[in-house]
């Protein structure tokens, strides 16, 4: 019995030896957890094939933090880890920025991260002798090359509990970190046209949002009615100008405020026809909050039929009405006495498991309308953005009051839900000149539908205005601050992610957007009723295992004794 013992015994812990020596040259990562939280995808995976220089993740999550940052940490490094694991070129550093740091050390390495693109945060921290505050970094910096590329590890949810934004933050981390190698890694820079020639948004209101596109994409303004000049005959060039339009991957058009000629939305639809993807930002009813400067009130009315663009929308699968939208989930006024909920600017939560809006802070719209998704045969129309069950349409023409945000509403009438004020059309897009040619054009034969065009209407043409800076003295007056900021009530909003995800989204020939979509489902401890049980489970840790250990000791002895008496 003994010898056949001492052989097994031998024979797994030289198996065990064999393993571990195998496992340093052969790594075999097996990943058994149901909702596979430890596999890459697909995209995520090719991007790291990319990687053929040393790239190098600093990440700014080290310190003495509160237990859910002490988890998106781990979560960071478990997920940098895989990335490692499949490319030794990737590496990376946990950095604390304000360990061994005078407090002048201390603000100029804060400094060097906000100029990098990092976002500080303040948290409180719980002491012996009280509690103290402390600005903490939750991103990295990613180093490749002679490039950077600041990622946040943290995602903001206005309203949201710290473990909701923890929570969202570690499902969301393969996207954030697998974006910074594709940024970094990709050759090809896809080109986007922002529209002009009908007084859309100037350039100084949509700064922010080029800045941020800047890093990925070719960005430039593109003039619907200044045509190219055709050499020989001196008039104007229709086909060129085609081809110009033609050559961006994406056009975006922000709240026109001319009207659109047969020529232009012909020059748009075909564009659309070729697969083209599009993003339009448009105001049905005309409603400034300027006209508010210089009376109490104004008259808003519609002005969606002005513009002309109606009709190519609904053919396409989309009706925008002429209502305002007031919504009592809803963003403030600063009056500088107080900050007040103002009824004309929705607070979106978006509630949607596409990538686009999945896991987004809040979103505000200005003077927004609701939208109708209008049957269209091969097109696929995703409704992206609701108002809340708090909601109410506004017949146009009417006046707009700042008397409004004195005066408690009337719930009762605030009826409407789920108010569409964003919709994503894919797919087949029938052409709106299917059935007639435009006059004078060389074109005459059209395409009559598209195979695979996308177009994201939204309800409202402010989406990607940045504020200019009024209130700040560090910075120029007059300078753009980030999309989705409100100087005036020190709030950041979630425009400026929703729309660069959109843009991702219609772009991303990698697929990796689609990463977003993911769940992973993360098992959380029950804090309230460990805090009820909070005793039982200190007496259950501390006592359990030793009375465990004497009942398998005194079983063992009977078994034993029964065993060997048989021999006595």
């Amino acid at each position: 019995m003994r010898k056949i013992d001492l052989l097994k015994f031998g024979a797994v812990l030289l198996f065990s030896i064999i393993s571990v020596f195998l496992s340093e040259f052969i790594p075999i990562r097996i990943d058994l957890t149901q909702d596979k939280r430890f596999s890459l995808s697909r995209s995520t995976l090719k991007l790291i094939e990319k990687v053929e220089d040393p790239m190098l993740f600093s990440v700014y999550l080290e310190g003495d933090f509160p237990a859910g940052f002490q988890r998106l940490k781990f979560e960071t490094i478990r997920m940098l880890e895989e990335f490692r694991a499949k490319n030794p070129d990737i590496k990376y550093v946990l950095i604390d920025p304000s360990e061994n740091l005078n407090s002048k050390a201390r603000r100029d390495t804060y400094t060097q991260l906000r100029n990098a693109g990092l976002s500080a945060i303040q948290i409180k921290v719980e002491e012996s002798d009280g509690v103290r505050e402390q600005q903490i970094f939750p991103g990295a910096i990613v180093s490749f090359r002679d490039n950077e590329w600041p990622i946040s590890l943290l995602l903001e949810q206005f309203a949201s509990n710290p473990d909701a934004q923890i929570n969202a933050s570690i499902q969301n981390l393969e996207y954030t970190l697998a974006s910074a190698i594709k940024g970094l890694t990709k050759t090809y820079r896809p080109s986007i046209a922002i529209l002009q020639g009908h007084n859309e948004l100037s350039p100084i209101e949509t700064a922010s949002l080029e800045l941020s596109l800047s890093k990925s994409y070719d960005v430039d303004h593109f003039n619907l009615r200044e045509f190219p000049i055709d050499t020989i005959t001196g008039e104007p060039d229709l086909n060129k100008q085609v081809i110009l339009l033609n050559s961006f991957d994406l056009i975006v058009l922000a709240k026109p405020r001319q009207r659109f000629s047969e020529l232009d939305i012909w020059l748009i639809d075909q564009y659309l026809m070729n697969n083209g993807k599009g993003i339009f930002m448009l105001d049905a009813v005309y409603a400034d909050m300027d006209s508010l400067s210089y009376s109490p009130e104004f008259l808003a009315y519609p002005i969606l039929d002005r513009i002309n663009l109606s009709d190519p929308l609904f053919n396409y699968g989309v009706r925008i009405n002429t209502s305002l939208i007031q919504d009592m989930v809803c963003a403030t006024l600063n009056d500088r006495k107080s900050i007040i909920p103002w009824l004309y600017f929705p607070l979106i939560l978006p509630q949607t498991n596409h990538p686009i809006g999945k896991n987004l802070n809040a979103i505000k719209l200005e003077f927004a309308t609701a939208m109708d998704s209008i049957r269209s045969p091969g097109v696929r129309k995703i409704p992206l953005l609701f108002t809340s069950p708090y909601s109410r349409r506004q017949s146009m023409p009417g006046r707009v009051s700042l008397a409004t945000l004195y005066n408690e509403p009337d719930q009762s009438k605030f009826i409407d839900k789920s108010l569409i004020t964003a919709i994503l059309l894919e797919g087949a897009l029938p052409s709106f000149y299917a059935n007639r040619i435009l006059q004078n054009t060389d074109f005459k034969n059209p395409p009559k539908k598209a195979s695979n065009a996308k177009l994201l209407v939204i309800s409202d043409g402010d989406f990607i205005k940045n504020q200019r800076n009024l209130v700040r003295s560090d910075i120029p007056r007059g300078s753009p601050l980030p999309l989705g900021f409100d100087q005036f009530t020190q709030r950041q909003y979630g425009n400026s992610d929703f729309i660069l995800n959109a843009i991702d989204h219609m772009l991303d020939s990698e697929g990796l957007i689609e990463v977003r979509g993911r769940e992973v489902a993360l098992r959380l401890l029950d804090m309230q009723r460990i805090n009820r049980q909070k005793n039982y489970l200190i007496g259950l840790n501390a006592f359990g295992p030793i009375v465990l250990i004497l009942i398998f000791g005194l079983l063992y002895k009977i078994i034993r004794k029964q065993r060997f008496s048989k021999f006595s």
